[in-house]
């Protein structure tokens, strides 16, 4: 990984014009390095499964008072609103946006990035009252094409430095847990799943997040981490094109006609 480190209030790119709400077009992979703060990021899109909501994992985060910035799909939040509303509702958590299909995004053109980016907004905004201000692509695929596009209408991309690996079955809680404590550093975002395609997450985090405090961390969420202190905006982030697929949800084919026929 390169150590280019930037200011990102002081990256001032012109994104497209898509909206009049630009943010500076940076991809976010982590927070200070020489801070003692680390997120825990959990995804949700849809899997297929039955039921795509992990209440063990929600209970964890809740019993042991964690933040966590929970990046929504728009066809999980379609099909889990009541939940979405509830996850929304809890004061630590901050709700961000993860596409609406799920695609690949760096295979969309600029009217499907869009859409995907705008649709999603417009549903969390409907049902949580809330505006998100961050994005997270699909599979962890991004380029500053897509980061660029985000940005034209308010979204900040954000990345990762540490996969848990937790949609891999072979991967044990004790397995997930050391990987992650063993990887952990300032500034740390660490991408989880809770929309149960995590296999043993739920039985992980006690560990994680114990382990993590013990060794001084603060836990906060994307938006806390990237927020300074004495000035209140946006601290540094290393900034750099990832494209690391995570298994976490299936592809999908839909067309950007047929995207639109959904509208």
């Amino acid at each position: 990984m390169r150590s280019t480190i930037i200011i990102l209030t002081a990256l001032i790119i012109t994104a497209p014009a898509y909206g009049g709400q630009g943010v500076a077009p940076v991809i976010v992979e982590h927070g200070p390095r020489d801070s003692r703060k680390v997120a825990l990021t959990f995804d949700a899109c849809r899997t297929g499964l039955a039921d795509e909501y992990d209440e063990k994992v929600v209970e964890v985060l809740l019993r042991e008072k964690v933040p966590a910035t929970i990046f929504m799909s728009g066809r999980w939040v379609d099909k889990n609103r009541d939940k979405t509303k509830y996850l929304s509702e809890q004061p630590q958590f901050e709700i961000a946006n993860h596409s609406y299909y799920h695609p690949h995004m760096t295979e969309e053109p600029d009217t499907r990035v869009l859409l995907e980016l705008k649709r999603t907004q417009a549903l969390l905004k409907k049902v949580t009252g809330r505006k998100a201000l961050y994005f997270r692509p699909p599979y962890g695929e991004v380029d500053g094409r897509v980061a660029a596009i985000a940005a034209g209408i308010g979204l900040t991309t954000i990345q990762y430095d540490i996969a848990s690996g937790d949609p891999d079955p072979k991967l044990s809680a004790r397995r997930i847990a050391q990987g992650v404590l063993q990887e952990a550093k300032g500034g740390s975002i660490i991408v989880f799943h809770v929309n149960r395609n995590g296999v043993h997450t739920a039985e992980a985090l006690p560990e994680i997040i114990a382990g993590l405090r013990q060794r001084g961390f603060e836990l906060v969420t994307v938006g806390e981490m990237l927020m300074t202190a004495d000035t209140g905006t946006q601290g540094q982030g290393n900034v750099e094109k990832r494209g690391v697929s995570v298994p976490e949800c299936g592809p999908t084919s839909i067309t950007t006609e047929e995207y639109s026929k959904h509208d």
